[in-house]
């Protein structure tokens, strides 16, 4: 701090009880805005309305649905097509009985797809319905991390307006009896100016802690796409690692990636790219039709001998001849487009790999942080606050000294908050790399 203190003998004891005060209140804390709260918000209800109000998964499952209809309607065949046709018939008579060639022709065509062309066009189809449905796990796991990340950053802002009133409280203290000292003329003016600027920071660092905590909380109506009820967020920061992360091996970093809904809605980008490979394919074989009909003719002739009716049969087929060279450069596109969808999801495999092993890399820094800090730093700074304190009481220690590591513990509980809440955003977004959907407050385990 840039103020110093210096004080008589007489008000010595006076304002070693105000610092002992100060600096167990300090470390007590005060009175949260979650107690003051009797509904906080927790993370599980902010999950829990931000799944129920998102209306992305219900429209990839209507699509889904519409697929797959779509993949049973695929496999049917082409309508056959039904024709009734008048043959022969005499201009001059118009006489349905005058020649023997005359006669009325009712028949019936039917047209088969080239080769398996119907199984695979439902197949493609039946791929597209698993994709919706593999994409509304992403989605889900993608606004469950943004969820995460936001209310875990709400949650420091909140923490931190806490500690900035616990200095609020030791420096109104001590400006107030800073003041009480200059009234009768044992201080001097810049002792009280520099209080009063110490507090003007305070008050600078306090609107903007609210105006992020503000943001963060109003992002969370907009991720949950409602106004949430409830107080500030919970007072408790949720453990949500649900893995042992310092025993994912690369076999199971594997095998957990395979299974992430990003890693699946890319194989089914590829098995559709390996589908119309075998479409296009189909295109070199012939396609067939049959034509069945029977023709009418007047069972007697003019003479007076009859005549039989007709029976027509046929097959046609549809030999690709000279489309071949389309069809070749067709086919050679499609396997191109395969080969471009399997190094896609290599890529992705690759790439979340390296991610996922970025961020275990990380965790264990900030894991050694929060252990040097929880171990050594907090509990250093308050044993040398209290031997400051104590040798300030017998004369031998400065004021400016006691309130210089009482700011140092502060500052430092601050970085302990930010380095908790940077390993839980660190674990969701592990969490989701690794396609873990449920977190622990999810599975009825206590928020620690």
């Amino acid at each position: 701090m840039p103020f110093s203190v210096a004080l008589g003998r007489p008000g010595r004891t006076l304002v070693s009880l105000l610092l002992a005060g100060c600096l167990a209140a300090g470390m007590a804390g005060v009175v949260t805005a979650n107690e003051m709260s009797s509904s906080p918000l927790t993370l599980q209800s902010v999950l829990s309305a931000v799944k129920k109000n998102d209306f992305r998964p219900q429209q990839l499952e209507a699509e889904a649905k519409a697929f797959l209809s779509e993949a049973e309607a695929a496999t049917s065949l082409p309508d056959p097509t039904v024709f009734a046709t008048m043959q022969g018939l005499p201009t001059d008579t118009f006489d349905f009985g005058q020649e023997p060639m005359t006669q009325f022709r009712l028949g019936v065509q039917q047209m088969f797809p080239k080769g398996d062309s119907l199984n695979i066009k439902s197949d493609l189809l039946a791929i597209q319905s698993d994709s919706q449905r593999i994409a509304a796990e992403l989605r889900w796991l993608d606004r469950k991390k943004q969820s995460e990340q936001v209310w875990l950053e709400a949650w420091y802002w909140q923490r931190y307006l806490e500690l900035l009133k616990d200095d609020q409280i030791f420096l109104e203290q001590v400006q107030g009896f800073i003041r009480s000292l200059y009234e009768v003329g044992a201080r001097d003016q810049s002792d009280l100016i520099g209080a009063e600027l110490e507090l003007l920071k305070l008050n600078e660092k306090r609107i903007d802690a609210r105006r992020q905590y503000q943001k963060n909380r109003q992002q969370l109506n907009t991720l949950a796409n409602e106004r949430l009820v409830g107080g500030p967020v919970s007072g408790e920061l949720p453990d949500l690692e649900q893995v042992g992360i310092g025993q994912i091996t690369p076999a199971k970093l594997a095998s957990y990636l395979a299974q992430h809904p990003q890693i699946r809605l890319l194989n089914q980008q590829t098995a559709r790219a390996d589908r119309n490979v075998d479409l296009v394919e189909q295109d070199f074989k012939p396609s067939w039709g049959v034509e069945v009909s029977y023709g009418f003719r007047d069972s007697r002739a003019m003479d007076g001998s009859s005549r039989p009716d007709l029976l027509y049969a046929g097959v046609s087929v549809q030999v690709p001849l000279f489309s071949a060279s389309k069809q070749r450069q067709n086919q050679t596109a499609a396997v191109q487009r395969s080969g471009a969808a399997q190094l896609r999801r290599d890529e992705a495999f690759s790439e979340m790999q390296f991610d996922v092993e970025t961020l275990v890399e990380q965790y264990r820094y900030i894991d050694q942080q929060l252990q040097l800090y929880e171990a050594g730093i907090l509990p250093t700074l308050e044993e040398q606050v209290a031997t400051a304190m104590q040798s300030y009481e017998s004369d031998q220690g400065d004021f400016q000294l006691v309130l210089k590591l009482f700011l140092q513990e502060q500052n430092a509980k601050t970085l302990h908050q930010r380095l908790r809440v940077n390993r839980q955003q660190l674990i969701s977004s592990l969490n989701y790399l690794l396609g873990l959907e449920q977190t622990q407050a999810q599975n009825g385990a206590d928020l620690q």
